[in-house]
């Protein structure tokens, strides 16, 4: 009995447990299912859900060895039984690691919807990481003068293209200068950009719409991480974290400073005094609440702000009027809580409300234009899934405004883009209380007669109080499948947007004006020439129509209102087409990948005054050209080359001298005649990644208009007309950062 308990002892000192967790290295996820080895004893262990591990073993130390798929192999010596840690390195991705293909040769919900997902927005060159300006690469988007914050959408106008957050309206999607969207790209699931023959969903946009769509927050593999970034231009950092297996939230903010290099740009400009350096922050905020396995709440929210100030030290040499100071503020906010519920497998069912305040403060000198708008919106969405064949869509969108302004401002007339001095104009203050709301409705049947053909018959109901207009506006898209690899697809409907607010003011405006429409129709295919590899070739083409009626054009004729004489100041006279081809082509090996995204078109206007006339936004060509290419030790370099038809432009042929004002007319030439000079700018990204055990840094270098070209945003008079100077964009830009993830 004696010689058994001490056989008994050694074999117990001689049994050594030794212990570890994997992680994935940088990320610190835990990696369940890996196999853990030691060669010399044959003897193997799998880790469990939380990455541990127990390999029983006769020896107190041993030599391990991991091979796992998707990851580098790793060896170590372990000793003793306290658990190691283990960080296993990702394999290299070749080819495809950015992922920018924006088509694909699947049936989608809205044929004429094109998505970059937050992958294929990070290192896209030229955008500096934004999602918003990732967008402009794609085909179809046309170019913005200058520092516009707006997107304009095939040949249609700027105030043609809404935006929408989480589904809900808002005033614009770029801050200050168009150098960065209103929300962080780390926060942003996807942003979709419907563009001509969009379906039912959405309307009261004749050009199209760009939606920004928030994601929940990502703690199924660990409970919390962040994220910062610093640069020249600005900085900003997100956290997202558990609250229980049910709960979670995500916050991130950013602040710019970008007006440091303005200012240092300026300082030699005696006339122009930039006494508020341009500035920016936005706040986003994601509470996500899984009620059930069917069931969840989220709640979205966004703050938006942007400053700018000048003070002009002498007169504007287009009017010498124009002095003193000058400021603009932008801020927003919108909270948007969303419930989704999967009811069983034929019936989904969405939900969301939001409300927020819209602040514009324009103050130039003595004139001013303030507005305080609260605006609560809703939308809903019922998905009921008829047969394997067909499935019902309805639901509805309500968008009610309750707006303030105080306006004082000298009303000019304008044609062309060329409009008379402000101190010609008489000035005009008012105050005023505007209500009004924009309901839809609307209904789509998704009908599969066949495996390869998808038909989407809808009719959307729009009604704007403004106007006191209802509009029934049918749509109509189809999709066959001629084969795995290659995608037909056609959309076509009627659309309308009601006049913006200064153009239906009564002090303003013209109180009778109508809403404009639109007819569009596009047609086109994706062809992927690679057929499940993951190298080779894609293809697609698409081409749009839009013919465009009762388009609010100025005016200086005179009505009859309330029996006086009044100048009517618009009226819906207007018209006008806009029509192109779109291509996009893609290739990627292991080595390197090539985008490539053209569209040719054309877009005119009519009105009784000038005839028909190009569009100041037509665009002949549009080019961009995208290569990305990985080095060795996580090392990219990737670029942008971009090609525009320049803009076309009102020419001022002479003047007249008013003596009773002082100042001097234009004699303008013909309209939209003449252009800039073609844009030209060439990008370049190069991004080092550090994958240490616990935390990622990447260190970046973005340098936009690599070759320093002063591209022509348009054109400047001095206050005579008779000198005429080209007005140039954004000279090289670098943004040198780092990014840590922990």
């Amino acid at each position: 009995m004696k010689y058994l308990f001490l056989v008994f002892l050694t074999s117990t000192k001689a049994q050594a447990d030794l212990k570890g967790v994997i992680f994935e290295k940088g990320r610190k996820v835990k990696l369940s299912d890996i196999n853990v080895y030691i060669p010399a004893e044959n003897v193997t262990a799998t880790t469990d859900k939380n990455g541990e591990f127990i390999l029983k073993t006769a020896s107190t130390q041993a030599e391990i060895k991991i091979n796992a798929s998707g990851y580098l192999p790793y060896t170590i010596n372990i000793t003793g039984a306290d658990p190691i840690k283990i960080f296993l390195e990702k394999k290299p991705v070749k080819g495809g690691a950015l992922g920018l293909t924006v088509e694909d040769t699947n049936y989608k919900k809205d044929q004429a919807v094109k998505s970059l997902n937050r992958k294929q927005i990070f290192d896209m060159p030229g955008a500096n990481g934004d999602a918003v300006k990732a967008v402009q690469n794609l085909p179809g988007i046309n170019r913005t003068q200058g520092f516009s914050s707006q997107v304009i959408i095939q040949g249609s106008a700027p105030k043609d293209t809404a935006y929408d957050f989480d589904g809900h309206e808002i005033p614009i999607v770029f801050h200050f200068g168009g150098l960065s969207s209103v929300v962080m790209p780390e926060a942003i699931d996807k942003v979709d950009y419907y563009a001509a023959g969009y379906q039912s969903e959405r309307s009261r946009a004749l050009g199209g719409v760009i939606s920004l769509t928030t994601r929940s927050p990502e703690v199924t593999e660990r409970d919390h991480k962040g994220l910062f970034y610093v640069d020249n231009l600005s900085a900003g950092g997100l956290f997202e974290s558990k609250i229980n297996d049910r709960q979670s939230f995500l916050i991130s903010g950013r602040y710019s400073y970008v007006g440091m290099f303005l200012k240092a740009a300026m300082k030699d400009n005696k006339a122009l005094n930039l006494t508020v350096a341009p500035e920016f922050y936005d706040v986003t905020g994601i509470y996500n609440y899984q009620l059930a396995d069917n069931e969840k709440i989220r709640v979205s929210f966004i703050n938006s702000n942007d400053r700018l100030g000048f003070v002009f030290n002498e007169p504007v040499r287009q009017d010498p009027s124009i002095r003193g100071s000058f400021s603009n503020t932008v801020n927003f906010f919108r909270i948007v809580p969303m419930w989704e519920k999967q009811f069983d497998a034929n019936n989904l069912v969405k939900f969301s409300f939001a409300y927020g305040v819209d602040k514009l403060n324009v103050d130039i000198g003595d004139n001013y234009f303030n507005l305080d708008s609260k605006n609560f919106s809703t939308r809903s969405r019922w998905e009921h899934r008829l047969n394997d064949e067909m499935q019902l869509n309805l639901g509805w969108d309500n968008l009610y405004s309750a707006a303030d302004v105080k306006i004082r401002l000298p009303q000019t007339s304008s044609s062309g883009g060329i409009g008379n001095p402000v101190s010609s104009g008489q000035v005009n203050e008012a105050d005023v209380n505007s209500r009004s709301h924009n309901l839809g409705l609307f209904s789509e049947v998704e009908y599969k007669p066949t495996s390869e053909l998808k038909i989407t018959p809808g009719l959307r109901a729009d009604y704007f109080s403004i106007t006191q207009e209802s509009f029934l506006l049918p749509r109509l898209a189809a999709q066959y499948k001629a084969s795995e690899s290659l995608l037909y697809k056609m959309g076509s409907g009627l659309y309308a947007q009601s006049p913006e607010p200064q153009e239906s003011s009564q002090d303003f405006g013209n109180k009778d004006i109508n809403s404009p429409q639109a007819i569009h129709f596009t047609l086109g295919f994706d062809k992927d020439f690679k057929e499940g590899k993951t190298q080779g070739h894609f293809f697609g083409m698409n081409g749009f129509y839009k013919k465009f009626n009762q388009l609010v054009i100025s005016s200086t004729q005179k009505k009859i209102q309330d029996g006086v004489e009044v100048f009517e100041r618009y009226n819906n006279e207007g018209s006008g087409v806009s029509y192109g081809i779109e291509n996009q082509w893609k290739y990627q090996n292991d080595d390197i990948q090539i985008i490539l995204s053209y569209t040719w078109s054309k877009s005119t206007r009519t009105n009784p005054r000038d005839g028909e006339y190009n569009f100041e936004y037509d665009q002949t060509h549009n080019l961009n050209l995208i290569g990305i290419y990985p080095l060795a030790n996580d090392w990219k370099i990737s670029g942008r080359y971009r090609y525009v038809t320049g803009n076309p432009y009102t020419p001022v042929v002479g003047s007249t001298y008013d003596a009773d004002n002082e100042t001097y007319f234009p004699i303008r030439g013909g309209i939209y005649t003449e252009r800039n000079n073609p844009f030209q700018q060439l990008d370049l990204r190069l991004d080092k990644k550090v994958i240490l055990d616990e935390e990622i840094w990447t260190f970046y270098l973005d340098i936009q208009n690599v070759l320093n070209i002063k591209n022509s945003e348009g054109v400047q008079y001095s206050y005579d007309y008779k000198i005429k100077q080209d007005v140039t964009g954004l000279p090289l830009l670098p943004s040198i950062g780092v990014r840590g993830e922990f």
